[in-house]
């Protein structure tokens, strides 16, 4: 399998997430995949949430952990009012400031897209996060029709999706197997083209056609995976302690008790 990168020609013209957020394209997406985080971070307990990028937008608002933390490069201003229990970091993904397996949950929303070095974000999500522990992430899907839109870059087209680098699901699900995750759920959703709230309320057809017909086209995705435990492989001979209860192995009959039955 291909594990190169697919980066866009005009590397200029690349603007933050919080930004295309704001965008009918933007809130196109953002309402999907809130809608996503809210159903997948519902049934996560533990002690400790990380959310990794888009800092102005709370996607841990739907868990009931009791300490959440939002961390990025730059930190934005939250468009709700965060509780007493949120603290606010900012960090680089590639070096998290935190101890090993100390994270019970971590949120990467296109954070793995906008990383200058994807790999090293996703080796510290799995450093960071307990065994047993949860990452939650989305991206932008390359086998849709804005991937199709994105592989035009190359011919000059210019940027309309906020990412560094494009990755596909299955290049995603190699690297957290390789990690020791197990992709245990996941979603794709957002089957048009919309640039206006209109379109969006008058072709809302396409989207049922899309989750029923072609549902791995979907212009997002998101995926729910478990850090496994790995367990110890006992090497060499088991030794089998034998009892003797009045003469006779435990459990094993005698030939004259066998005779009888």
């Amino acid at each position: 399998m291909n594990n190169r990168l697919v980066r866009p020609a005009g590397m200029d013209a690349i603007y933050d997430l919080d930004s295309f957020y704001r965008t009918s394209l933007g809130q196109y997406c953002l309402a999907w995949e809130q809608n996503e985080f809210d159903k997948l971070v519902s049934d996560c307990f533990g002690y400790n949430a990380l959310q990794l990028g888009a800092s102005s937008i709370d996607f841990l608002r739907n868990n009931r952990i009791a300490l959440k933390i939002a961390g990025d490069r730059e930190m934005r201003n939250l468009t709700h009012v965060p509780d007493e229990a949120s603290a606010r970091v900012r960090l680089q993904p590639e070096t998290l400031p935190f101890e090993s397996e100390s994270i019970d949950l971590v949120l990467l929303p296109h954070t793995l897209e906008l990383a200058e070095d994807p790999h090293s974000v996703l080796r510290e999500t799995a450093r960071v996060l307990i065994p047993g522990g949860r990452v939650i992430l989305t991206g932008f899907n390359l086998a849709s029709l804005w991937g199709l839109r994105v592989g035009m870059q190359k011919f000059g087209l210019p940027q309309f999706l906020p990412a560094r680098n494009f990755m596909t699901v299955p290049q995603i699900r190699d690297w957290l197997q390789l990690l020791s995750f197990n992709v245990d759920r996941g979603a794709f959703g957002r089957y048009g083209w919309y640039k206006t709230n209109k379109c969006v309320r008058h072709s809302a057809w396409i989207e049922k056609a899309g989750d029923r017909w072609w549902p791995q086209c979907g212009s997002l995705f998101a995926l729910s995976a478990v850090k496994t435990v790995n367990r110890g492989v006992f090497v060499g001979k088991v030794l089998k302690k034998n009892y003797f209860f009045a003469g006779a192995k435990a459990g094993v009959k005698s030939n004259k008790q066998a005779v009888k039955e």
